[in-house]
């Protein structure tokens, strides 16, 4: 941990190149995060769609 508060985004403001690659890593983070989201939303819709067909189409099974 930097012991000057704030040290970090002082630099991020000061110093262009460590700015441009501050930016640059969080838009990588930022299309990541999105991209997982996006795959997570599709697996449970997907979920959601197989559980849907076999609620109604599915084949009668023993009841528990």
């Amino acid at each position: 941990m930097n012991p000057i508060p704030l040290a970090e985004l002082v630099r991020i403001e000061s110093d262009p190149a460590y700015r441009a690659l501050f930016c640059a890593e969080l838009d990588a983070a930022i299309r990541d995060r999105f991209a997982n989201r996006a795959a997570v939303v599709a697996q449970v819709q997907a979920a959601a769609d197989r559980l849907r067909e076999l609620v109604l189409h599915g084949e009668p099974g023993p009841s528990t």
